[in-house]
């Protein structure tokens, strides 16, 4: 049930994990005379005892590249091995050896692990309507524990829950759905304050163009707002963050070709990628000397074809498509 990875550099092998040779593992498979090339995999039983291991190039010459290459290759090397390990069903834990760069093979295990699925067969760990988060299919610890490997899960974290938002059918993640949502994912977060206001607010604050998007849904719009004040003035000015939010976006009347409309339910990519990266500043709590206060702004509807859809050349902007 665990199993190991061990990214290695065919130039300059270690033996960070007692009882893996990788170079001298990579002789046993018919590999040529050539170095393999970064991502390139081999997978071993019971070795060391009981264990599977998957070794996984960084690719020749890693040792000589630019920190940002380097970081790319563990990457993409720790990413391939995951893949590969994925199919196999007994696996439950995975041990990292994450030596060569703990940030980047944190991000590259979550990630590599992420698939989306609604299929009912097995239980969708991410139907909406379950009452614990989706957990991972694999756990992941690295051999030697790190604050920047901590980080690291942060940030995949994070990038796949814009993910999830963003794959979501439109009915399932609704304006409303999703406000819903984020309440849930900063829950105990310190310094962060969740807003969400309605259309009655949008109309107040004269905000006509959006409301324009509303009038052929019947789903209720919303306005969100996260607030997050990480910096030691809580008064200093915030960065901002602003996405888009059309839930689906199916063009209204200017109704868009039917082939491929089913990824108009990708059209609040902006507000999922907004969001989540205020997830991961509010998690990390970001060191004050960054002094970051932050506001996120994510206007959420549908745009859909109605009695009371906003009309091409409809006043008071030119509403239109080209």
């Amino acid at each position: 049930s665990q199993a190991l990875i061990v990214p290695f550099d065919p130039s300059a092998p270690s033996q960070a994990v007692a009882g893996v040779l990788p170079l001298q593992l990579w002789s046993l498979t018919p590999s040529g005379d050539k170095a393999p090339k970064a991502g390139a995999t081999a997978t071993f039983y019971n070795t060391p005892a009981s264990k599977t291991t998957t070794i996984s190039s960084v690719g020749d010459g890693f040792s000589s590249e630019a920190e940002e290459v380097k970081r790319e290759l563990v990457r993409k090397s720790v990413g391939a091995a995951v893949k590969e390990l994925k199919a196999f069903e007994g696996v439950k834990e995975v041990i990292v050896d994450a030596s060569l760069d703990p940030h980047a093979a944190a991000v590259a295990a979550h990630l590599a692990l992420y698939k989306f699925t609604l299929k009912t067969n097995v239980p969708s760990p991410f139907d909406p309507r379950n009452a614990e988060p989706a957990k991972d299919k694999i756990a992941f610890a690295p051999v030697e524990k790190s604050a920047e490997w901590d980080r690291g899960v942060v940030y995949a974290q994070s990038q796949n829950l814009a993910r999830t938002l963003a794959e979501y059918p439109a009915n399932m993640i609704t304006p409303t759905a999703f406000t819903e949502r984020v309440r849930r994912e900063f829950e105990g977060i310190a310094n962060v304050e969740i807003v969400v206001r309605d259309e009655a607010w949008a109309a107040e604050k004269g905000m006509n163009v959006f409301l324009s998007v509303t009038h052929g849904t019947s789903e209720p719009a919303k306005f969100l707002e996260i607030i997050y004040k990480g910096a030691a003035d809580k008064t200093a000015a915030p960065l901002a963050f602003v996405g888009k939010g059309i839930t689906f976006d199916s063009g209204g009347i200017s109704l868009k070709p039917g082939a491929g409309m089913k990824l108009m339910r990708g059209d609040m990519g902006g507000a999922a990628a907004v969001v989540s990266a205020a997830l991961a500043i509010a998690k990390l709590q970001l060191p004050m000397w960054l002094m970051i206060n932050l506001v996120v702004t994510t206007p959420l509807t549908e745009n859909m074809p109605g009695p009371s859809a906003t009309k091409p050349g409809d006043k008071s902007v030119e509403v239109d498509r080209s």
